[in-house]
């Protein structure tokens, strides 16, 4: 039983991408429910500009990507609202 929560823990420690509610850019934070508009204020032009479909087939909204010193910070946006923000380390 051990050993299996010990693997559970060093696999939860190894994951690269982490969930945050806030994305700083310098000196301004931009968080979860803010505009596209502050994001695009704050963070300027995204380095990557990906679709997200619906199920339908659809435009949902966008994924917008940030390269910074070393990690990736993707926002999506729907209806024009942050709607998560992910970090992933590299």
């Amino acid at each position: 039983m051990k050993r299996i929560v010990a693997a559970i823990f060093a696999t939860a420690l190894s994951c690269g991408a982490a969930a945050a509610d806030t994305f700083r850019v310098g000196s301004q934070v931009v968080s979860t429910g803010d505009s596209e508009g502050r994001l695009r204020e704050v963070a300027g032009k995204p380095d990557r500009e990906t679709p997200i479909e619906a199920r339908g087939g659809g435009l949902q909204g966008y994924r917008l990507e940030y390269f910074q010193k070393g990690k990736s910070v993707q926002v999506e946006i729907v209806n024009g609202r942050v709607r998560s923000i992910t970090q992933i380390d590299s």
